[in-house]
């Protein structure tokens, strides 16, 4: 059974996408991660700061591409990340922080070997996929730029 499920790629639009990541700008550092190093980062729709137990949660950036993009790959999300990874940069095994629902919606913006549970899967450019956040995955460090921008959405309290 594959723990990660492809639901399509990004073709037609996928330099506009390059391109609009390499515009972001108010990307920030998550400086206290232990498991994210060296990795920026921006949210969109909500903002959620991963304090244990409890996360805050306040109002994150507006933009109507991660909007259309979300509606299409994770319809109901209320919370958006863009991280960017520069090479030799990954990300450690780890769970998702319990105030968000397990299932999450990707865009793989560059190339990256992504595991979840006991199994690598090799990510293309512009590759969707979902999985459940919920078992043990990992990004192992990137060779080259890499960007991604998921998708979830917060439990109701």
């Amino acid at each position: 059974m594959n723990l990660i499920e492809t639901i399509g790629y990004v073709r037609t639009d996928l330099q506009s996408l390059h391109d609009w990541t390499n515009h972001q700008f108010g990307m920030r550092s998550m400086s206290s991660s232990r498991v994210a190093f060296d990795r920026t980062h921006k949210w969109f729709g909500y903002e959620v700061i991963l304090l244990k137990p409890n996360a805050k949660i306040k109002k994150g950036h507006w933009d109507a591409r991660v909007n259309r993009l979300g509606d299409r790959i994770l319809p109901g999300w209320n919370c958006a990340l863009l991280c960017h990874y520069r090479p030799g940069v990954g990300m450690k095994p780890h769970y998702d922080h319990p105030v968000f629902e397990p299932l999450v919606g990707l865009v793989n913006i560059g190339y990256a070997t992504f595991r979840v549970g006991n199994q690598e899967h090799q990510l293309e450019d512009g590759q969707v996929i979902k999985f459940d956040s919920s078992i043990l995955h990992e990004l192992l460090p990137v060779v080259s730029e890499r960007w991604s921008l998921s998708f979830r959405r917060i439990k109701s309290q």
